[in-house]
C-alpha cells in the first residue's frame, strides 16, 4: 500500500468513526434510545451502572464500556486474522471510544421531532459504519464474530448473531421502558442498517468480464477472492490473437482488489465492470 492510499484510507476511517458516534451523543442518547448492535449492549450496561448502582458519570461511558467489551474479541482477531487486521481494528475501536467520550451529550435532543431525529441519526451513523467498512477496516464487535464464524463455515449467516443481539437489546427496552422507546430504537437501528448496506462496497454486486492473454487470472479470482468464474478461449477480431475470456460476479470492494491484481499480471488486460441488481444462485456475502 502506497503512502497516498494509506493516508486516504485512514482519513476515511477517522471520518467514519466520527460520523458513526456523533448521532448517538447528539441525537439518540438525549432521547434515551438504544442501538440494536453491540453498542446497544454497552448503552444498557452504562444505564445499569448509572441508574441502578448510582455510579456518577461525568461523561458518557458508552465508548469505554464498548472498548472493554471488544478486548476479548480483539484477541480473537489477532489469533485468527493476523497482525494487520488486529492493528486496524484496534485503531478503529479506539477512535470510536474516544469520540463517544469526548463528544458532548446535550440535555435536550438537537432535533425536537423524535421520528426526524431517528431518521437523521440512523442515516448519518449508518453511513459512518459503511465508510469504515468501505475503507477495509472493522469496528470490532459483531464484525469480528461474524468474520470468525464465516471463516469456519462459509455458509454461516452473520445476520443470525446480529439478530440475537438486537432481540436482547429491544427486549430489555420493552421491559424497562415505554413502547415508544422500543419503536424509535428499532427505527433508528433499521435506518442505520439500510444506509450502511448502501454505503458499504461489499454489498454492491458487480459482474466482471476480463479479456486477457494470461491464464493466471483464474487463480487470482479463485485464490485471492475466493470466487468462482467461467472462462473460454476467444480470438481478437482485429489481431486474430488468442485470448482468455473470464466472467465472474464480485462485490464492488472485491472489484477494486481484482482490478489492481490483474494489472500486476497483465497491464493490457481489458476489463468490463457492470453493477447488477441481484445475483441468483450461490453467491456468498464475504466480509
Amino acid at each position: 500500500m502506497d503512502r497516498k492510499t494509506f493516508v486516504k484510507r485512514h482519513i476515511g476511517i477517522i471520518t467514519g468513526a466520527l460520523l458513526y458516534t456523533a448521532p448517538y451523543n447528539l441525537l439518540t442518547t438525549p432521547m434515551g434510545l438504544y442501538s440494536g448492535y453491540l453498542t446497544g449492549v454497552a448503552q444498557i450496561i452504562r444505564t445499569v451502572l448509572s441508574g441502578f448502582f448510582r455510579i456518577p458519570m461525568t461523561f458518557d461511558w458508552t465508548g469505554i464500556i464498548l472498548y472493554l467489551m471488544n478486548i476479548p474479541l480483539l484477541f480473537l482477531a489477532y489469533r485468527t486474522f493476523g497482525k494487520r487486521f488486529f492493528a486496524e481494528t484496534v485503531f478503529t475501536v479506539t477512535l470510536t471510544a474516544v469520540f463517544f467520550s469526548v463528544l458532548p451529550v446535550p440535555a435536550v435532543c438537537l432535533i425536537e421531532d423524535k421520528l426526524t431525529a431517528c431518521l437523521v441519526a440512523g442515516a448519518i451513523s449508518g453511513y459512518g459504519a459503511g465508510l469504515i467498512l468501505r475503507c477495509g477496516a472493522s469496528g470490532g464487535g459483531m464484525d469480528i464474530v461474524g468474520m470468525y464464524f464465516l471463516k469456519k463455515n462459509p455458509n454461516f449467516g452473520v445476520g443470525k448473531i446480529s439478530m440475537f443481539v438486537a432481540v436482547f437489546v429491544f427486549a430489555w427496552c420493552a421491559v424497562c421502558y415505554e413502547p415508544e422507546t422500543v419503536v424509535y430504537s428499532v427505527i433508528f437501528t433499521a435506518v442505520g442498517t439500510m444506509v450502511m448496506d448502501r454505503a458499504h462496497y461489499q454489498n454492491v454486486k458487480m459482474s466482471v468480464v476480463i479479456i486477457t492473454k494470461s491464464a493466471y487470472i483464474g487463480d487470482l479470482i479463485t485464490c485471492q477472492l475466493g470466487r468462482s468464474a467461467t472462462f473460454w478461449k476467444g480470438t481478437g477480431a482485429y489481431s486474430m490473437e488468442e485470448y482468455y475470456v473470464y466472467v465472474t460476479a464480485v462485490s464492488k470492494y472485491e472489484a477494486n482488489r481484482l482490478q489492481s491484481a490483474i494489472k500486476q499480471v497483465d497491464e493490457n488486460a481489458f476489463i468490463i465492470f457492470q453493477n447488477v441488481q441481484s445475483v441468483a444462485g450461490h453467491f456468498e456475502s464475504h466480509l
